[in-house]
């Protein structure tokens, strides 16, 4: 169906192509009313991707395909604090958040949190109520993305929507802003969602004061000033046109984290390991020299090092099961610390640097590993990392919603799409589906009255529409059970059909019946 709708968007903006320049023009509020907009232009978009992908390295002389090399950092020998020698602060951080175990939980978590299960997508008109027609077209659109494309481009590289927004919550926890292309195929239809990382968008102000994106690619500046592309800032400083990092202020304490543990690497061998401590009887050692040695002072020197580097050697090169063999010239014995221990210093260096740590990063500890104690739903640190996950999820919700909105208008829909992840939510499903079934109900009192429309009723309830032939709803006053929706709905005890009259015993416990007024003879009851 979507593929059948080239030749209509064709024809319809052909037409309007076609029109006059006059009628083309933005009627003013006297035409449309006091209470109407304009509606909005239709915007000139390329019919082909205008921005080159972050990690393509291809220049206007390159010929011929061009193979991508991958970037290994050798993290098994990286000693982690050569890399606060980054180019910039934004490289640094990327490149502690892969390697660096904090950053690095940080920036899992909100991925894992941020881009729930599921979601959904519902085309509005421009007053707010759902557009069937459109929502039907966005949800073909999204069935492109996810699972359809073009099987006669061959391998396409097109990421489902989940895959675009990890990579866009990915952004906004490096660099504090995310980006992204609407790419649009020769018939202006929505073909695919393209990530473009901000580290190469720079602004650009022209003499009107202007501001419009650029890439800095290898094949040279790229002009983003177009509407398919679409930019999000997180906590944007209004003092700068780019964003910063959130995750900025972690930075030196995992430089300090990095080094205390370094520190205490190069302690435990040193101090808290213990030791083979080799002594030499100077005495028995200098009358075990050969007599052509000891007369002579540079032969006696060498004679001794030598000596020393073997006990050396030989101690050095044991293994634990081998045994140690030697003159009583030479004594062996354990060295160690004593009776001095470091854990009570170590836990509290390591107690400031780990509560820094997650003030930077914006994590609670528990998201780190530094947690102690139970964790539970109610705690204050799990709801506020809540918060914090439902602030990225918006500008992530945000950019997709754009992107879908542009691309529906282009189906010939004059409506605008909200798109949404689930909420970030800690509870199990099992536990959260008695909450479901309060929501039904509501959404159900809302529909039966006719607060809510059929649309808006399956969408909050499924996600999707009404099937086709389903019975329309709204306003019938089904949960009261009356059939005219004029009459007064009944009362709770009405619509529910209970009965007040209890069928319990009407005596007391334990008390007897009283027969005195009963004809027959009295029973007896029978101990």
């Amino acid at each position: 169906m979507l593929f059948g709708l080239n030749k209509i968007v064709s024809g319809v903006f052909g037409a309007r192509r076609a029109q006059p320049t006059p009628e083309r023009a933005e009627p003013t509020l006297e035409k449309q009313g006091a209470g109407q907009l304009a509606p909005i232009v239709e915007p000139k978009v390329p019919t082909k991707p205008q921005a080159q992908q972050s990690f393509s390295k291809r220049s206007k002389t390159s010929n011929g395909d061009q193979r991508l090399t991958a970037t290994d950092r050798r993290t098994a020998n990286l000693d982690l604090l050569t890399l606060r020698n980054g180019t910039n602060t934004k490289s640094t951080i990327r490149d502690l958040a892969q390697v660096s175990p904090d950053l690095s939980a940080s920036v899992w978590a909100y991925q894992r949190m941020v881009v729930t299960r599921n979601f959904t997508a519902v085309a509005r008109n421009q007053d707010g109520t759902p557009n069937p027609e459109a929502t039907a077209a966005v949800q073909q659109v999204l069935a492109r993305f996810n699972y359809l494309t073009d099987y006669v481009d061959g391998f396409s590289g097109v990421s489902s929507i989940h895959a675009v927004a990890e990579s866009l919550t990915k952004e906004l926890r490096l660099y504090g802003s995310c980006s992204l292309e609407l790419v649009l195929d020769k018939a202006r239809l929505p073909n695919r969602l393209v990530p473009v990382s901000t580290t190469q968008i720079e602004f650009m102000e022209d003499n009107t004061g202007y501001t419009y994106p650029v890439q800095k690619a290898t094949a040279g500046d790229i002009a983003l000033d177009i509407p398919t592309f679409f930019y999000e800032a997180l906590d944007q400083d209004l003092l700068s046109a780019y964003s910063d990092s959130p995750m900025e202020a972690a930075l030196q304490a995992v430089l300090a984290d990095t080094e205390f543990t370094n520190d205490v690497r190069r302690t435990i061998k040193r101090a808290l390991h213990p030791r083979l401590d080799a002594s030499i009887d100077y005495e028995k050692f200098r009358d075990s020299m050969p007599p052509e040695t000891s007369g002579d002072a540079e032969k006696m020197e060498a004679y001794t090092n030598s000596f020393i580097q073997g006990v050396a050697d030989t101690v050095n090169g044991l293994e634990p099961d081998d045994a140690l063999v030697h003159f009583d010239s030479v004594e062996f014995d354990y060295l160690n610390n004593g009776n001095v221990t470091l854990n009570k210093e170590y836990e509290v260096l390591q107690a400031m640097i780990n509560a820094k740590m997650a003030t930077g990063a914006k994590a609670p500890p528990a998201v780190l590993g530094h947690g102690s104690g139970s964790q539970n739903v109610a705690s204050t640190e799990s709801a506020l990392f809540a918060r914090y996950c439902e602030g990225v999820q918006q500008k992530v919700n945000s950019v997709i919603s754009r992107a879908l909105t542009l691309g529906t208008r282009l189906l010939g829909h004059d409506v605008y799409v909200v798109f949404g992840f689930d909420r970030v939510d800690l509870r199990p499903d099992s536990e959260l589906e008695a909450f479901r079934a309060m929501k039904q109900s509501r959404v159900l009192e809302q529909l039966s009255i006719g607060l809510i429309s059929d649309e808006e009723a399956a969408i909050a309830l499924t996600g999707q529409l009404p099937p086709a032939g389903a019975p329309k709803l709204s306003g019938t006053f089904f949960k009261a059970g009356a059939a005219d929706p004029n009459a007064a709905p009944e009362s709770t005890t009405g619509a529910l059909k209970q009965s007040l009259t209890s069928d319990a015993p009407k005596n007391n416990k334990g008390k007897e019946p009283d027969n005195s007024t009963n004809k027959g003879p009295a029973v007896k009851r029978v101990k």
